[in-house]
């Protein structure tokens, strides 16, 4: 049974600098949306919320294709806010832990479940990955904890907008970025994953590239 009873998937946002005119969690690879991908590694997680905004019914339909059981938790303030505030919607009236994940994201399967096997309550943890989006949060790394973010890099990791927090970290928030937020909160944990996240061109091109790493078929 998994250790992980809650998962927020953030999935509201335009996808604007990916331009593909839909949510970045509906492009497809090898035929499979990336939602779909990011709901079969949830698959041992009891409660999963997905937090939808920009063209919703589209997002909605697919996830109760895949997951009738999933929650979708709308944003209609998709366009003028981040995703944090999609995370704090999602956790809203829950306790405890959480998963929060970006629904732009490929996680190869076996890195993502040594990830939520290390997860334990009360004890923060970031997904990291070997740096590699053109846009990316580079993170400084001491003692297998997360001291600092950084803009400009270079860095040998990434945040990999993967992480198990407590709910709490999300009850008072301002018109930030989530990384940004998470500062007043350092050190945290760490965790390696091997993932890839797409939001712009070059990133989908990376990861279309390196599906195979994915299980990106039809039986993904």
């Amino acid at each position: 049974m998994s250790p992980v009873k809650h998962a927020v998937i953030a999935a509201a946002g335009l996808g604007s600098r990916l331009g593909h005119g839909k949510p970045k969690c509906l492009v497809e690879i090898e035929g499979v949306t990336i939602l779909a991908q990011l709901l079969s590694r949830l698959s041992d997680v009891e409660d999963v919320r997905v937090v939808v905004g920009f063209e919703e019914k589209a997002v909605m339909a697919e996830l109760k294709r895949i997951r009738p059981d999933a929650i979708a938790v709308r944003n209609p303030n998709f366009r003028s806010t981040t995703t944090l505030h999609s995370y704090a919607a999602g956790a809203k009236f829950l306790e405890g832990d959480c998963l929060f994940l970006d629904g732009d994201l490929l996680l190869e399967p076996e890195s993502f479940r040594r990830f939520i096997d290390s997860c334990r309550p009360n004890a923060p943890r970031l997904g990291i990955t070997k740096a590699k989006t053109r846009d990316a949060v580079y993170v400084t790394i001491e003692d297998e904890k997360v001291t600092a973010f950084d803009r400009l890099g270079p860095a040998e990791f990434e945040w990999a907008n993967v992480a198990w927090l407590p709910i709490e970290f999300f009850r008072n928030i301002e018109d930030t970025s989530v990384y940004q937020h998470l500062c007043r909160f350092l050190p945290l944990g760490s965790k390696e994953l091997v993932s890839y996240e797409v939001d712009t061109e070059e990133d989908l091109l990376q990861a279309r590239e390196n599906a195979h790493l994915f299980g990106m078929n039809a039986g993904a």
